[in-house]
């Protein structure tokens, strides 16, 4: 092929920090340029994924759209958008994207359409109703796309038990980079300075030693997501405050889009008492040096697919609690714990387990978790599935 001459077009709902908007980015960072020409459209605003697309070269148009809203000028745009690209192939990401994407598109002309679905559940009574209406012709018109890509084969089963009767479907799960999501050992001191946890000689009439063993003493436990009502805080602070009654050596620490102290819905739901146990720290771009400060990484959703968050972990070599959602325990396999979703107890008792292992179990089940990501589930693999189908399409549609 010649230099760029494929143009993949990537319409998103939205391009705040969320699963599916990371995983645009990382695919966006490594597909080859000299084959794919890579432009992106949002429904909303540019956001802080689309900085750093644009940041790479790409370009990223925003209809500035209210969420979960159209609007008539949004609309005019995104036509005359796929008018002026023309893309060869149009992959759209969420189900309001997937919707106006196969709508515009099939008017436009556009040939090669691809819908990409994230959730394997979702509890439709706590969504807008226009998310249940958009869901619902989603399923109508399913068959239109030439593929439906899934990150995980529990997504497929829930769509297809929505409706969805998609002509081709494909799992491609999440990638992930083993070069900025690794083991450090210096993360943890990091983060405990950070928190104010960290030994101070200078307030504590200690030794060095003592010192030492009094932060081994900290256990770092880690919940990295958005404020949303499929991701579960409630079960993850329910969990916590039962820990908390059996050891006061364990921290919380929480973050993602408005997991802030300023959330009310969420800081309401911490009893006072425990109140300097959790850790609140908001939207972060250093994940990946929270990631590896952490003793064990958790996922409490009861609809993912394929949580980014902890293949994040496991490539850090951090031991993972996982709710038994989506591909999650197929992920994790034997290098963590899973347990049922909204199960505060049955949490709890995970984490009081890999505590009670030791630092060298956590250490051993922490290099297993590695080593499952280099072999299923690295970045430049998954990239490749996404190329290599790009390319299939290219040639059926010759």
């Amino acid at each position: 092929m010649k230099h760029g001459q494929t143009i993949i077009l990537h319409l998103i709902t939205t391009l705040n920090t969320g699963g599916a908007e990371m995983m645009l980015l990382k695919l966006l960072s490594h597909t080859d340029h000299h084959i794919f020409t890579k432009r992106v459209v949002s429904l909303t605003d540019v956001g802080s994924v689309g900085e750093r697309i644009l940041a790479q070269g790409i370009p990223v148009y925003a209809l500035n759209m209210p969420n979960g809203r159209l609007t008539p000028s949004g609309l005019a745009k995104l036509w005359r958008l796929f008018r002026f690209i023309r893309p060869t192939i149009l992959q759209t990401w969420l189900y309001h994207a997937d919707l106006l994407g196969l709508i515009f598109g099939k008017l436009a002309g556009i040939r090669t359409i691809c819908w990409n679905i994230r959730c394997s559940y979702m509890d439709l009574d706590k969504y807008r109703r226009s998310t249940k209406w958009t869901i619902k012709l989603c399923s109508l018109f399913s068959s239109f796309p030439q593929v439906v890509i899934a990150n995980s084969r529990e997504a497929v089963k829930f769509h297809v038990n929505l409706g969805y009767k998609a002509k081709r479907w494909r799992v491609i799960p999440n990638g992930f980079d083993l070069d900025k999501f690794k083991p450090d050992r210096q993360a943890k001191q990091g983060l405990l300075v950070e928190l104010g946890l960290a030994y101070n000689p200078k307030t504590e009439n200690r030794g060095e030693q003592s010192g030492k063993r009094n932060q081994k003493r900290v256990f770092l436990i880690g919940f990295i997501a958005r404020y949303d009502p499929m991701k579960k805080h409630s079960t993850f602070i329910k969990a916590a405050c039962l820990l908390l009654r059996e050891r006061r050596d364990v921290h919380f620490i929480l973050a993602g889009r408005d997991v802030k102290w300023g959330n009310g819905l969420l800081a309401r739901q911490i009893p006072h008492i425990w109140k300097d146990h959790f850790h609140l720290l908001g939207e972060r771009n250093d994940v990946e040096n929270i990631t590896a400060g952490l003793d064990i990484a958790s996922s409490v959703s009861y609809g993912e697919g394929f949580p980014n968050t902890i293949g994040e972990a496991m490539a850090c070599g951090v031991p993972c609690v996982v709710t038994d959602v989506g591909d999650s325990a197929r992920i994790v396999s034997d290098t963590g714990r899973v347990v049922p979703p909204k199960d505060p107890d049955a949490l709890a008792k995970a984490w009081k387990e890999l505590i009670d292992v030791g630092e060298d179990g956590r250490h051993r089940l922490g290099i297993a978790a590695r080593k499952r990501v280099k072999d299923y589930f690295e970045l430049s693999q998954i990239v490749k599935q996404y190329e290599s189908l790009y390319t299939s399409l290219v040639i059926e549609g010759m």
